[in-house]
């Protein structure tokens, strides 16, 4: 894909939410980030699993899509650590059904066991958080979101937007911050219990 061709399918899918552009962007990366998934995940099902994540995500926060610099990279290094996710996840949950048939003592997987209320208001909370994170201005969520969410490092981060290492953590104590200050806003009791 020629580099107009790229960025003009950025601006469609960032400032129009041109469904069909985006649908073209996927197509076109599909087949190489299927490939590399593979090649880490040796599971072509769950390698398609991983890349529609990530597309899920790239639609969600496409209003920060005109800040990423390589779109190219970007996707194969959120690919990537998607990837390395669902790896870990995945050696999580075997050990963890090797804790429920008791290789290790029972106290040590009854967190797993919550009440509908309590999932519930796990689920609520979670969904706070989130609003919390999108209240963040675009540049400054994007750079969250991929040391956050993608696990990536400052380094990948800064040469990933094109930006200094000094720049991704400015905007990380900037993000932690904002967060902060919405978090004591949403659970003040939270706050008032620690002293924080």
């Amino acid at each position: 894909m020629t580099e107009d061709r790229t960025k003009y399918l950025i601006r469609m899918v960032a400032h129009e939410n041109n469904q069909t552009a985006f649908e073209e962007m996927h197509k076109m990366y599909f087949a190489g980030l299927l490939s590399f998934a593979v090649s880490i995940l040796k599971d072509r099902y769950l390698a398609e699993e991983v890349i529609g994540d990530v597309f899920v995500n790239l639609w969600t926060n496409r209003k920060t899509l005109p800040t990423v610099s390589n779109l190219s990279s970007y996707l194969y290094i959120s690919v990537k650590h998607a990837c390395l996710n669902t790896l870990k996840s995945r050696s999580f949950n075997v050990a963890m059904k090797k804790t429920e048939l008791g290789e290790i003592g029972e106290e040590h997987y009854t967190y797993l066991l919550h009440s509908p209320e309590e999932l519930l208001i796990s689920n609520q909370n979670l969904q706070l958080i989130s609003e919390a994170i999108n209240t963040l201005p675009p540049k400054c969520r994007l750079v969250f979101r991929l040391i956050k969410e993608e696990g990536m490092k400052y380094k990948e981060v800064a040469e990933l937007l094109n930006i200094s290492a000094k720049t991704v953590q400015n905007h990380m104590i900037k993000a932690t911050s904002i967060i902060v200050e919405r978090l004591k806003e949403l659970f003040p009791e939270q706050y008032a219990k620690y002293g924080t």
